[in-house]
């Protein structure tokens, strides 16, 4: 008994043209830039406003500078 695979109904026998296919990856490299800036500016905004809730937070080497200056 042959199984039948429902998705090669789906497959177009049409050939898409060649222009598409850049302008395909032209929208995907936009979006894929656009959302690395997205990125880089919410990380940012989420490392500052995490700062402005726990002000106390300090690190090692912010304790060392500050004995250093008091000293």
């Amino acid at each position: 008994m042959e199984n039948l695979n429902p998705f090669k109904d789906l497959e177009s026998d049409e050939i898409c043209p060649p222009n598409l296919k850049n302008e395909l990856i032209s929208e995907i490299d936009l979006i894929r830039n656009a959302a690395t800036v997205i990125e880089l500016y919410i990380g940012d905004l989420f490392g500052l406003a995490s700062v402005l809730v726990n002000p106390n937070h300090v690190t090692t080497d912010d304790q060392n500078s500050r004995n250093e200056t008091t000293s």
